[in-house]
């Protein structure tokens, strides 16, 4: 199937979140309606009520049928088995709401399917995962998987509670919208394992692959590199990987440019996208002072740019 079929049969999706339909004519529900509604649904402790943290109409970027809202909430309850004394950072719920019905989660779901993660971690996933609560909101909007912003996606990233050398781990989730259901439902899912290595899950919101994902994440074994991946939306609407392979960037080899760019003209050309000899991909983020961009044995890397880092041992 072509990549402009696949793209025609997006948001066809799978897991139910609707609520009842909104009767014809009323007026949709305020901002303030929805977050107190969300607010209502979550339990107070000790007279505490649960902080917005985050609203975002639904409706018009994906035309739903009926009003859908996302809001995210900061968890009132203290928990006996929250990290560290004294950490103040509470859970938070994700919810859905159409009109004013709220459908929350406060866990991270155990997900079927790991999406490329390290041996390692994948058998200790397996045999001793426990749903990991949301103690941080990372990112939540909408993007768009079409040119002339098509196909709008929602956007999630919440990470668990911070480990004492600052790690954590980190889950990307891009949703859907399915219009015959009326209901969000997820596409694509990818958990982290970590994020003290550069790893890394991100949507492409522009260019020759636009709508994908690019995932990386170390190597477990010398030479340390990243194994990458991209992940493309199918006839289903639900993503598939379209390429995996071990990069040329190496594990703090003082590249200041992610490797999802230091990567960029490797998987382009990969795909099939980029040849020696054309210009460089631009990254969307460049950093400070990075000068011209320029090819060092197979990898993009600011020319006049380095960083000083220990290689991992």
């Amino acid at each position: 199937m072509s990549r402009s079929a696949v793209m025609g049969w997006f948001g066809l999706l799978v897991a139910g979140l609707a609520g009842p339909a909104v009767t014809a004519g009323v007026p949709p529900p305020t901002q303030a309606e929805v977050e107190q509604a969300v607010i209502a649904a979550i339990p107070a402790w000790q007279g505490q009520q649960a902080t917005i943290l985050k609203y975002l109409d639904l409706t018009r970027p994906f035309d739903t049928a009926s009003p859908w809202a996302l809001v995210v909430a900061k968890d009132p309850r203290l928990r006996p088995s929250d990290p560290m004394p004294g950490d103040e950072d509470n859970p938070i719920a994700v919810c859905f709401v159409e009109a004013l019905s709220p459908h929350c989660s406060e866990f991270h779901e155990r997900v079927a399917v790991l999406n490329g993660e390290p041996s390692w971690y994948a058998k200790w996933y397996a045999k001793s995962y426990q749903p990991a609560r949301m103690f941080g909101l990372l990112d939540a909007r909408v993007v768009h998987a079409g040119r002339d912003r098509t196909m709008p996606l929602l956007l999630l990233k919440t990470s668990i509670d911070r480990a004492v050398d600052g790690n954590t781990d980190i889950r990307t989730i891009l949703y859907g919208y399915d219009r015959k259901a009326n209901r969000f439902d997820e596409v694509f899912v990818n958990d982290s394992a970590g994020s003290n290595n550069n790893q890394d899950a991100r949507f492409i919101e522009s260019g020759p692959l636009q709508g994908d994902e690019v995932v990386d994440f170390p190597t477990e074994h010398p030479p340390y590199v990243y194994w990458v991946e991209v992940y493309a939306p199918h006839g289903s609407g639900a993503y598939r990987r379209i390429l995996r392979y071990r990069s040329v960037t190496h594990y703090g080899d003082g590249n200041p440019l992610p490797v999802a760019d230091s990567e960029m003209p490797q998987i382009m050309e990969r795909l099939g996208l980029w040849k020696t000899g054309d210009a460089l991909p631009i990254p969307p983020h460049e950093p400070n002072g990075c000068g011209p961009l320029v090819m060092r044995r197979g990898e993009e890397w600011c020319k006049t740019l380095r960083i000083a880092m220990t290689p991992q041992r």
